[in-house]
């Protein structure tokens, strides 16, 4: 590895990196004080109509939806996170190859004591950071966000003890007025839970990193290589809405990537069955084998690093057109 080089894309990449990261730090920290301020309970019997429409569109049960910790962890799926995190993935990858060609800048760099090899791995170790630096600052946010925020608690009927038995029962259509009205939501929420989300948000952006950084090993134009992956992006999204919403078309969710960021779902993993956040494979029922988390990632992480590799192979063997 070329220190020289490590520092010049250091340079080149670390206010996009500080910028996706202090954006997704402060919108989680926000998006989990939302949570804080609204009480679900009061919207239960709307949401209750809802119920139909929601289940088609979410990967989790209505109920996990409705617990504090289940709607902390949709936080992971706002557009705002997926689109920082594939914003960087999106420009580090195409700056590696079609990029300094479109500029006229890659011969210039090539003809310094620097080999391709090390080259792009230096372009691709340093967007492998991002996409951990920036990921962090997403689960940094919204444990800040647990720690911080506070939820409103409704009046608890007052309990009395029986006599010899020594148990506390609820007394009917009373209010304890001593009750605390607020609590932490640190007490409903572990911030622990919400980890393998932070790392599923990982395995989203190094997949994206590869797969524009495959691209742009080929291509000549910056423009071009960010129009495909834009477009895949799209592409995918739209696969993905479309085996949630109409059941003939379930078997769509094998074509989308997406199938493999469901955070809501690790996050219900480690709320319920701790085992399944990070486990390959694990039995959800007797019937029902289900992926873990682990599984999420490695195959995530695994199709961004294979496009990495592949970005090197080809541009190491490939023939640079002339700057234009």
């Amino acid at each position: 590895m070329n220190l020289a080089m490590l520092r010049q894309v250091w340079r080149e990449s670390r206010l996009l990196m500080l910028g996706c990261s202090v954006a997704l730090f402060a919108f989680c920290w926000v998006r989990v004080w939302i949570v804080g301020r609204i009480d679900m309970s009061r919207f239960q019997g709307i949401l209750e109509i809802l119920r139909p429409e929601f289940e088609n569109f979410s990967a989790v049960d209505f109920e996990q939806a409705l617990t504090y910790p289940g709607r902390v962890a949709f936080t992971f799926t706002e557009p705002m996170v997926i689109l920082l995190i594939v914003v960087w993935g999106i420009a580090r990858g195409s700056d590696t190859v079609s990029g300094p060609l479109g500029k006229g800048t890659m011969e210039m760099m090539l003809a310094q004591p620097v080999s391709r090899f090390q080259y792009l791995m230096s372009k691709n170790l340093i967007t492998l950071i991002g996409a951990v630096v920036i990921a962090m600052s997403a689960y940094a946010g919204l444990a800040c966000g647990i720690e911080t925020t506070s939820v409103k608690r409704e009046n608890q009927p007052i309990k009395m003890q029986i006599p010899l038995i020594k148990i506390e029962v609820e007394v009917p259509f009373t209010k304890d007025a001593n009750a605390p009205t607020r609590m932490p939501l640190s007490d409903f929420v572990d911030t622990e839970d919400m980890f393998p989300s932070a790392m599923n948000l990982l395995g989203l952006g190094i997949f994206f990193g590869g797969f524009t950084t495959l691209m742009s090993s080929w291509d000549q134009y910056r423009w071009r290589t960010i129009a495909i992956a834009a477009a895949f992006l799209i592409i995918q999204l739209m696969l993905r809405v479309l085996s949630l919403s109409l059941e003939e078309l379930t078997w769509l969710k094998f074509t989308t990537i997406f199938s493999l960021y469901e955070p809501e779902v690790l996050v219900s993993y480690a709320v319920n069955t701790r085992d399944g956040a990070w486990s390959f494979f694990f039995q959800k029922s007797q019937e029902e084998w289900k992926l873990g988390g682990l599984a999420y990632l490695t195959f995530l992480a695994g199709g961004g690093l294979a496009g990495f590799a592949g970005a090197t192979w080809i541009f190491c063997r490939r023939d640079l057109p002339a700057p234009v």
